[in-house]
């Protein structure tokens, strides 16, 4: 296996690892990494809403960003192996939504935690904008000849 590949397997590997940590964390863990965001976000700008909707927002727009992150490095990594097509492209967000699917089912065992199927369509909607994004990276770079 060449060195591009060996990479695309550790990057992918880690994030599924990172997705799994944060579900695994109990809900006051899990409050208190968004409610650590929302302080520094606070200090920050003088925010209008009430803390709770911010809290609401920080929360989701983690699920979005862990898959849109997902998508972009399963097309990596598969890319790595075949050139990628609209079944691919396919393959891999019906992966993502499996992962997210699977991860919510996961969080059934943790404490305080429970499955959200709002959840599971903020992560397909991050991994269809991810998988997206990489496919019009990659036509970017083939006009451009990056």
């Amino acid at each position: 296996m060449n060195k591009k590949k060996i990479l695309a397997w550790i990057l992918f590997l880690s994030w599924l690892g990172v997705i799994f940590f944060f579900s695994s964390q109990n809900a006051s863990s899990s409050s208190n990494l968004s409610n650590g965001i929302l302080h520094t976000l606070e200090k920050m700008f003088n925010l209008p809403f009430r803390a709770s909707f911010y809290s609401f927002v920080i929360r989701k727009l983690a699920h979005f960003t862990e898959y849109l992150i997902l998508a972009i490095l399963t097309c990596n990594l598969i890319s790595k192996y075949t050139k990628l097509n609209k079944k691919n492209y396919c393959l891999i967000v019906l992966f993502c939504l499996f992962y997210a699917s699977s991860d919510e089912f996961h969080q059934t065992f943790v404490a305080g935690r429970s499955p959200q199927i709002l959840d599971v369509l903020i992560d397909f909607l991050g991994s269809v904008i991810g998988t997206y994004a990489y496919y019009g990276w990659q036509k970017l770079r083939k006009k451009k000849n990056f």
